[in-house]
């Protein structure tokens, strides 16, 4: 069963797995990220935040009435990011951040905002390291996907997607590797119906990475 069976705990993958699409992945987020440093110049956590594709969240809102704002219960928007980040813990919240190759420890997620944004649900949280990484003495780099490639997680294509943040992140930079998969990989994931995976192996070939750097 694709990991995200488990993290989207909704209707939308009931209504899709009677469907005959085929091809991964079978939804997408746009991802945005900002590495967070403290005043030492150590790198201390990664904020995310996920704008979910159109079919996903017209599905995951569907039974919400809006007020006469256009705003939705709170309070279960809340109960659906728990639930999506209970279930993301098991995985690392699709998150690997790496210290010299190795990857590196989190601390449970505490902190999330969730909200509908022009029809899309927005959710951020930060992923924070239980030991600071000094950049100056070690290769730090990391990535947001899916291991199954089910969902598709980039950075958005507008804006500044990729952010460094904090007083100790002056002077560093970043480098933003896109995916470039073997084409073996890029038919076997076009070949895969929603019922299949090839198991946790193949997102990182589709997975952007980012590299940072600081003098």
């Amino acid at each position: 069963m694709p990991l995200l069976y488990r993290f989207f705990l909704t209707c939308l993958f009931f209504a899709l797995a009677h469907t005959t699409a085929k091809a991964h992945p079978h939804s997408w987020i746009d991802l945005e990220t900002s590495l967070i440093f403290n005043d030492q110049g150590h790198v201390i956590g990664l904020w995310q935040g996920w704008l979910f594709d159109d079919f996903y969240s017209a599905f995951t809102l569907e039974g919400m009435v809006p007020d006469k704002n256009g705003k939705y219960d709170q309070k279960a928007l809340n109960s659906l990011a728990e639930t999506n980040l209970k279930n993301l813990s098991e995985y690392s919240y699709f998150t690997f951040i790496h210290n010299d190759g190795e990857q590196a420890a989190y601390q449970p997620v505490q902190d999330y905002k969730t909200f509908v944004e022009n029809n899309r649900l927005w959710m951020e949280f930060s992923v924070m390291l239980q030991e600071p990484i000094d950049p100056k003495t070690h290769k730090i780099d990391y990535a947001v996907y899916d291991p199954t490639y089910y969902v598709e997680i980039l950075h958005a294509a507008t804006g500044d997607p990729v952010q460094l943040s904090g007083k100790g992140a002056l002077g560093c930079s970043y480098r933003l590797k896109n995916p470039e998969p073997p084409k073996e990989m890029s038919l076997m994931a076009a070949a895969m119906d929603k019922s299949e995976s090839a198991g946790d192996g193949i997102g990182i070939y589709f997975a952007q990475h980012v590299e940072i750097s600081c003098p």
